[in-house]
Formats: C-alpha cells, structure tokens, sequence
C-alpha cells in the first residue's frame, strides 16, 4: 500500500540489489563502492527470498513480517521458561500483547536491521535461561544466536546480552560458580568464531578502508561521537511509555501495576530487569539514539505486562479484552495506510525518477547526484551503474556540468523559486521538490546555474 520509503528502505534494498547484481554476497556494496555500515545478514535473507521469487518488492518486505512471527513465538517461549508456573496464561496473551502493540506493528512493514536483531537476542536469551537449568546446549544456542546477532547489526548485540550474563549471580534461581562463567567464554568464543567467520574474507576482499570500518570504525564512531540521530540522555525514559502505547492507555494495566512489588523476587522478573536497567542506562550513554534501538526489550517488557495480568482474578475476561484492543490496533494500523498513505505517497515514492534514471544510464548518459548519495534509486531504478556524487563545491560542480553537456544532474530543492520549462522533470519530495536537470539546460540558462549553485 505505500511506497518503499528514502532513504533507509531503499537504500537497504539498494544494497541487496547491488550485491545481487554483482554476484558478490560477501561485501556489501553501495553505488559502487563498500558499504560499511550494516553487516550483511539482512542482504543476505532478501537474497534468499529474491532466489525463490526473483527480485521483486513483496518477497523483500514479506521478510519483516515473517521475522516478526518468529518474535511472537520466541516470546511465548522465553513465557514458559521465565514463569513456568503461570506459562499457560501469560503465553496465552503474550502475542496479543505484542501484536497489539503500536510500536511494534510499525516493524511489520519497514525493511530495518531491528526485528532480526531482536530475533537473535531472544534466542540467546533462550540460551542463557536452558543453561540456567544446567543444560549445557543453552551455551550452544547463546554463542550462536550472539554471532548471528554480529552479522544482523554489529557488536550491539552484546549491549543486550552482556549484562544478563554478569548479573546471573543476582537473577539465577541455582547458584552461579565457574562453570557458568565457563560456559560464557565458550559461547563468546564461538560468537566471535562466528561473526569473524565473515568479517575476516569480507575484510580482505573489500579493502584496507572498509576492513577498518567494520573491525572498529563504524562501532566506535557511533558509540565515542555518533554520525547521526544525536539526542539527549533522557531520550530513552520518555520513548519507553510511547513504545508501550496503547496498553498503558488500559487502566486495567495500570491496576495490575500494584502487584509489581510482589513479583521482584521471582526469577523471570529479575532476569528482565537484568536486562532492561542496563540496556536502558548504557544506550542513554551513547551518543546515537533512536528509539528502535530498544526494540529487542520491548518483548521482555510485555512478558512482564503479562506476567502482571496473568495474575488477575479474572483473567478470562482480560483476555476478550485484549484481543478487542489488539484488532483495534491493527484496524487502526490498515486505516491510516488507507487515509495518510495516498496523501504522502507523491512525496515519496521515487519508483519514476529511478527509472528515468535507468533509462538514461542504457544510453550512456552521464547522471550526477548533488550532495550525499543514499542509494535511494538504485533499486527502484534496478540501476547497474554507480551515480556520480558531487559535493557540494561550486567550482566541482560547475567542472562535471562543463565535462558533460549531454549528462543530467538530480538535485533537492527546497527554496529554489525560478521558473522550469515542462520538459525537466520535477516531482515533490517530503517538504521540498526533487529536479532532474539537463546539463545542457542549465549551461544555457546562466540565471538558473547560478540560482542553483547559490542553492547549493
């Protein structure tokens, strides 16, 4: 119902696409070039759906919605192993819980690295409570789980399974001695084998720039002086109520609140604090945020919510209820496609530029993009060729329009007020419009090369 939105999704599948292009599935690759800033495991899933269906939209954004099945599930299980003696109940709303929830529907239909790291921090979560029973394949399925957590967003997974692990002694319902701390290592160990499993060929095959990127740039940059999403430390106190929205909104959840108090000593309640208290502190630390961040405990905070209700006297008809919210939720979800998505979808969706573009790049034509190139085309467009960045310099500009009359150059504007005849190609975008300009037209109308190099 809506378009692939710029610039995350489309340049996610712009990678996808330029991997599969090139037959290259260890390297990431990005308008030509590496691309360093998500490991490859999300690529990798939207290639296995395009090996089955070829390359298309719906099989790449059906991998969301299975992902978030799989979190459904995982989460009824981690129910069984958190409070066995009230699994019946909280496992019986837990889905309706996360399926009714607003943050969460949102991830059903967004290609985004969140949901499958959220699959991989549950299932070592799995991990870590099957070795709390001293079974010893839960170590298996942690360091597993850990390293395919690397390759589906990078060493961020260890934020959500670190402090499980040193907390243990606080949170474990048998007593924590070497052996526990033993079998950490050889889960970590097998994580690294793992996640180094690709980073070490990836790293040599795609050069001494990105193999310092993906070994140590990218992580420490976010973490040290994040590149982007900057906010303040409180962010994450404040975004937590919203993410629960709209079951805090039921006074029924805010009545089963009161029993919190009497659930602190039990060790599913522990291991979710385990969790969540430090996931929380240290991602208000860094200097990076987004709420998305958080997405991996917001199923353990369900389970909690649930662990709450489970224990209501009447408990059958909470669970009508639930459901009721939950359709209404999705409802409202379906309604706001069908209301908002035709408004903003001349604003964004690029599907005619990328192929205007394409159709260019079959004939030879030069095409430059003014400004920070994010893929946004590539896939729409299924362009085969890299699209010229120009920073924003006006004697480099002025030289690439001058080295190429026939070529044509993509620029955003916001603010540029002059005239332009029918034939050049313009189209809204979010709060501006998006030109494609003909060199040509532009050489021989001086008023609007300079208009556009002030623009710039």
């Amino acid at each position: 119902m809506r378009p692939l939105l710029p610039v995350d999704e489309t340049r996610y599948l712009s990678v996808a696409w330029e991997m599969w292009q090139r037959q290259d599935f260890l390297v990431p690759y990005l308008n030509g070039a590496t691309y360093s800033h998500k490991p490859p495991l999300l690529f990798w899933l939207v290639h296995a759906a395009w090996s089955i269906t070829g390359v298309n939209d719906w099989s790449a954004r059906l991998v969301a919605p299975v992902l978030a099945l799989i979190v459904m599930l995982q989460s009824i299980s981690l129910a069984q192993r958190l409070w066995p003696d009230l699994a019946v109940e909280i496992k019986t709303i837990t889905p309706w819980l996360l399926l009714g929830g607003w943050f969460f529907i949102l991830f059903l239909t967004l290609v985004q690295f969140d949901l499958l790291l959220t699959v991989m921090v549950l299932l070592a979560w799995q991990g870590l409570l099957l070795a709390d029973n001293q079974q010893q394949r839960g170590w298996l399925i942690t360091g597993i789980a850990t390293g395919l957590g690397v390759l589906a967003k990078g060493p961020v997974v260890f934020l959500f399974v670190v402090p499980a692990v040193l907390l243990a002694p606080w949170w474990r319902s048998h007593d924590t001695g070497r052996s526990w701390f033993a079998g950490w290592i050889f889960s970590l160990l097998l994580a690294v084998i793992i996640a180094l499993g690709w980073a070490i060929p990836a790293g040599l095959a795609g050069g001494e720039v990105y193999r310092d990127a993906i070994f140590w740039g990218q992580s420490a940059g976010r973490v040290v002086d994040s590149f982007a999403h900057r906010s303040p430390w409180w962010l994450y106190i404040v975004a937590l109520p919203l993410m629960l929205l709209p079951w805090l909104l039921w006074p029924t959840i805010w009545r089963s609140l009161s029993r919190v108090g009497s659930t602190l000593t039990e060790p599913g309640t522990k291991f979710i604090i385990a969790v969540v208290l430090p996931a929380v502190i240290i991602f208000s630390l860094i200097s990076g945020k987004q709420p998305k961040y958080l997405l991996p405990i917001l199923p353990l905070l369900i389970l909690l919510l649930a662990r709450l209700l489970a224990s209501a006297s009447q408990f059958s008809n909470l669970l009508l209820t639930i459901k009721k919210i939950t359709l209404s939720s999705a409802v409202l979800m379906m309604l706001l496609h069908l209301v908002v998505v035709p408004i903003m979808r001349p604003a964004y969706d690029l599907t005619v530029i990328s192929q205007r573009l394409a159709d260019l790049q079959l004939q030879d034509v030069p095409v430059a993009h003014l400004g920070k190139y994010h893929g946004q085309f590539h896939y729409l467009g299924r362009l085969e060729k890299p699209v010229k960045a120009l920073p924003f310099d006006h004697n480099e500009i002025r030289g690439w329009l001058e080295e190429n009359p026939q070529g044509y150059l993509v620029m955003y504007d916001r603010h540029l007020a002059l005239e332009m005849p029918e034939s050049v190609f313009n189209q809204p975008y979010r709060s501006g419009k998006l030109v494609l300009w003909p060199v040509e037209f532009l050489l021989n109308n001086p008023q609007h090369l300079d208009a556009l190099l002030a623009n710039a």
